[in-house]
């Protein structure tokens, strides 16, 4: 049985984003929701992902954070590949949803926020995507780096 107070309910609006070349330090941090398990949550007025909760890295392994990125999207499955060096490498065997109905800002929130959810794994810098291209996404290899040089120029 789950109890749900009004208090839980309310959404606190916290976000600050910081970006930084070390992608070491924390991009965004944001209490958006108790509720959502998510680690990531994509901030359209940015265009990055921010921190919704804090996870010791390495506590789960990158199909345990596949597990959990497939449970919190159902129409866009992730499939493990392989772990090599610091780079996991993924697929996306029906990506048509992704590439063509999730529009430019949904596949990019996709995206990142899978990168940045994937990276939390230890020894994972880089996540290679890999899928058939479509008109809002693109495979390719993607890191939390890529996405704060995206949007430094924005910040500036």
């Amino acid at each position: 049985m789950l109890a749900i107070s009004c208090n839980d309910m309310k959404k606190e609006q916290e976000a600050e984003t910081v970006l930084e070349t070390d992608t070491t330090t924390i991009v965004g941090e944001a209490l958006i929701d108790k509720n959502d398990p998510s680690i990531w949550i994509y901030d359209f007025e940015s265009d990055i992902p921010v921190r919704n909760r804090r996870v010791q890295k390495g506590v789960f392994t990158p199909n345990q954070w596949i597990d959990f990125l497939n449970s919190q999207n159902e129409k866009v499955h992730l499939e493990f590949l392989k772990h090599s060096r610091d780079t996991l490498f993924v697929s996306i065997p029906e990506s048509n949803f992704l590439t063509q109905q999730m529009g430019s800002t949904g596949a990019d929130g996709y995206l990142s926020v899978a990168t940045f959810t994937l990276t939390e794994s230890e020894n994972v810098n880089y996540v290679q995507f890999d899928f058939e291209e479509g008109d809002h996404a693109f495979p390719g290899t993607y890191s939390r780096q890529f996405y704060v040089d995206r949007n430094k120029e924005r910040f500036q």
